[in-house]
């Protein structure tokens, strides 16, 4: 780090010391993710799911609101895994409750995975509270402030997509902002 660089409690680098909000803000952005982790664990953990299961499960109740069928070659490519993981997955997910193969139309041989009935109840049970909380949280902001939100999520997401290629000091914005 270059002289005037700092690392304190928060976790992050800065020349200078930047506003104390900006600081405040990304610390609660961390706060944030670390609660919703730890509420996506509890979840899983009520339902008896490791992370992977429960997210082919999202994956299965999201397609099935929107009336899409999903084969396994779907969910493989959702999830970032082999066929062989899948068919893992698949037979967990059947076992358990959660999905059932239905005979594909199209392809006499597939199979279409479906979330069951239960699954949705049960996911809805334990999130529905949380849900609410939070778009209670959301429906208090003035609409100025969910703008201002917005354009600084919007911001985020770009820094945190960018490659890097275009920037040869990662801390020249920051010391942009401290001139001023």
């Amino acid at each position: 780090m270059a002289e005037g660089d700092t690392y304190d409690a928060t976790g992050y680098w800065y020349p200078d010391r930047p506003s104390r909000s900006g600081v405040e803000v990304l610390t609660l952005m961390r706060r944030y993710r670390a609660a919703e982790v730890a509420m996506r664990e509890r979840t899983r953990r009520s339902m008896k799911m490791n992370a992977t299961d429960m997210e082919a499960v999202r994956f299965l109740l999201r397609a099935g609101e929107r009336d899409e069928q999903v084969r396994p070659g779907d969910l493989a490519a959702h999830l970032g895994i082999t066929s062989a993981s899948t068919t893992a997955v698949v037979k967990r997910l059947v076992a358990s409750g959660h999905a059932e193969r239905r005979p594909d139309p199209a392809d006499g041989r597939g199979a279409l995975l479906v979330a069951t009935g239960h699954t949705d109840e049960e996911v809805r049970t334990e999130l529905t509270d949380v849900h609410a909380r939070m778009i209670a949280a959301a429906e208090r902001l003035s609409p100025q402030t969910v703008d201002e939100m917005a354009g600084f999520f919007t911001e985020l997401i770009a820094a945190m997509e960018a490659d890097g290629s275009e920037a040869r000091d990662p801390l020249s914005h920051m010391r942009a902002h401290s001139d001023q």
